[in-house]
Formats: structure tokens, sequence, C-alpha cells
């Protein structure tokens, strides 16, 4: 049976606060999520101070997983690392809605321990606040299902 969570808030720009922990090894190797959708946006919607935006965002299973390079103040994405999961991007010009226009979830991973989430944003800077949203579905995995995950999560190719 599968249940289906919510993750959602606010993080900072990964300039600021680099990759952020959402979810944390709680030791449960029988437990784990499928991220289903992932989702990012600007807080401020209607400030025409703003500029245009472009944001993106990765989720990854290691915080280093995340960094265009080591030490580097932005998130890059890399389709050829196994430990990035999910990748959405989004785009607003002034005060207009936003517009979801990527967004990409690698429907094989299943997470077990760890969750990181990075945003930059690509132009104009008037805010460093960005609002996320991922639904996770909940799964209770075999000690076989838990231990190919885990390896997974360790950036090796089971597939």
């Amino acid at each position: 049976m599968s249940r289906i969570r919510v993750l959602r808030g606010e993080v900072r720009s990964f300039l600021y606060d680099g990759a952020i922990n959402l979810i944390q090894n709680d030791q449960r190797f029988n437990h784990g999520f499928r991220i289903k959708r992932f989702v990012i946006s600007q807080t401020n919607l209607h400030s025409s101070s703003i500029g245009s935006r472009e944001i993106y965002g990765v989720l990854g299973t290691h915080p280093e997983a995340l960094e265009a390079s080591p030490g580097s103040t932005v998130c890059e994405w890399r389709w050829t690392d196994r430990r990035q999961v999910a990748w959405a991007a989004t785009e607003a010009v002034g005060d207009s809605a936003p517009k979801q226009n990527f967004e990409l979830v690698d429907p094989t991973h299943i997470i077990v321990r760890d969750l990181y989430i990075g945003i930059t944003a690509a132009t104009a800077t008037g805010t460093d606040e960005f609002n996320y949203y991922i639904e996770l579905e909940e799964l209770s995995l075999s000690d076989n299902e838990a231990v190919m995950a885990i390896v997974q999560e360790e950036a090796q190719d089971v597939n």
C-alpha cells in the first residue's frame, strides 16, 4: 500500500545556504519514497522590482551532487549523476505569474535515506527565497528492494 506525502515550503538560494536536507536518514531501511512531482517558483509574485527571473532546482541524495563544482555557489543539473533524482525550472517576467517550464523526475529512484534540494536563480535577483512543492509516494520495501535502493543512492547503476 502506498500513500502520498507532500513536502512544501521555502528555501533560500543555493548561493546562501547550499543544499538543504529535506528528508533525513531515519534508519528505517524498509521505508522509502518515490518522487512523483517537483515544482518550484519565486515567493514574491507581484513585485515589479523583481524583473525577469529564471530559476532552476534539483533534488539529490547527497549535498555534493547538487554543486556545479566543489565549493560552488550554484547548483547544476547533471543527468549522468545518479545521485540527482529530479529537476525543475520556472520563469517569471516582472509581476506575471510564473510558468513551470520544465519538470523531470526519475521514476526508478526510491529515496531511503536523505533528500536534498538546491535552487538557483539564473537571472535577476530581486529575491533570494523560493517555493518548492514535492509529491512523494510512501513505499514499504522488502529487504532486497531496500538494498537495491541504497546502492542506487550511492550512484551505482542498478537498472
